[in-house]
């Protein structure tokens, strides 16, 4: 056997890199809803830009967000400080809360936060997923893997805009029996493809964060200004319900389900927040009164 014909041994296959011109442009398009959705958070957006815009623009193993996968399965994303010389904060991406002093002062979204926000949210359109190439073991404390970007994987074959977009062209119905409840829901029955459908639910279960409303927990998905949850799950559920975010901003304030302030990212000031909205009431109250 002469050593021209021992084939070479084999390579294993890697993922392409991200093409970093669709991830900036994702990256844009993500931090421009923000602004839009969000215009109290400006400052905090434009430093949360600066610390994403050092990610895209450093090498792999020195990028200031990664993505740990614990034992259990669990993501956190750790973000290390720009400012703080060595500091590393880790934040959740069930509801984007920060270990970091500014979160838990404010009790409100952080730049690290935002920042991690924004490239999950962009990630899933032009990264490849997570492998053995793209994963590190983390033996040293036994936490899991790291990947070098922020993802979510699609439920099936569905992504966040194709489920947002599903969403955004259903035919909505306001939920006149509970008024109390401001709310509106779109039917199996109702749609053209019920198998897309069972997906969008399976996404929803699977992606949403969980809110509790009077003792029971449901999982909700924050797309089109809306947060969307179901009672059941993918063959069950025979409708999809959805709320105004502005309408969850308030029932918060008024304590409407009975767990007071959850997703503090949708607050400024809670207690002016909460002063504006108790003079807006009263406002009106005297007008009806006044009839």
């Amino acid at each position: 056997m002469t050593k021209e014909s021992v084939a070479p041994p084999a390579r294993r296959s890697t993922p392409p890199p991200p093409d970093k011109a669709l991830l900036a442009d994702a990256v844009e398009e993500a931090l421009a809803r923000l602004r839009e959705a969000r215009p109290h958070l400006e400052s905090r957006l434009d430093r949360a830009a600066t610390i994403v815009v050092v990610h895209l623009s450093s090498a792999a193993r020195t990028r200031p967000i990664r993505c740990r996968i614990r034992k259990d399965g669990r993501r956190a994303y750790l973000v290390s400080s720009l400012t703080s010389g060595g500091a590393v904060y880790e934040v959740s991406p069930l509801d984007w809360s920060c270990s970091c002093p500014d979160y838990r002062r404010r009790g409100a979204a952080c730049k690290h936060g935002i920042a991690a926000w924004i490239l999950a949210n962009a990630a899933p359109r032009t990264v490849p997923q997570t492998s053995e190439e793209t994963a590190q073991s983390d033996e040293g404390d036994g936490e899991g893997a790291e990947a070098s970007e922020p993802q979510q994987e699609p439920s099936g074959e569905l992504t966040y805009d194709q489920v947002e977009a599903w969403l955004k062209a259903q035919r909505w119905i306001f939920a006149k029996t509970r008024p109390d409840n401001p709310h509106s829901y779109t039917l199996k029955r109702n749609t053209d493809d019920p198998e897309m459908f069972d997906l969008v639910v399976r996404f929803i279960n699977e992606k949403g964060m969980n809110y509790v409303w009077w003792g029971a927990t449901y999982r909700q998905l924050v797309a089109h200004g809306h947060c969307h949850w179901t009672m059941s799950g993918p063959g069950q559920a025979i409708l999809v319900n959805r709320k105004d975010l502005e309408q969850v901003k308030r029932d918060e304030l008024r304590n409407k389900g009975g767990n007071g302030i959850q997703w503090r990212w949708l607050h400024g000031n809670v207690e002016e927040d909460r002063t504006a909205l108790r003079r807006e009431e009263q406002g009106q109250y005297e007008l009806g009164s006044g009839g």
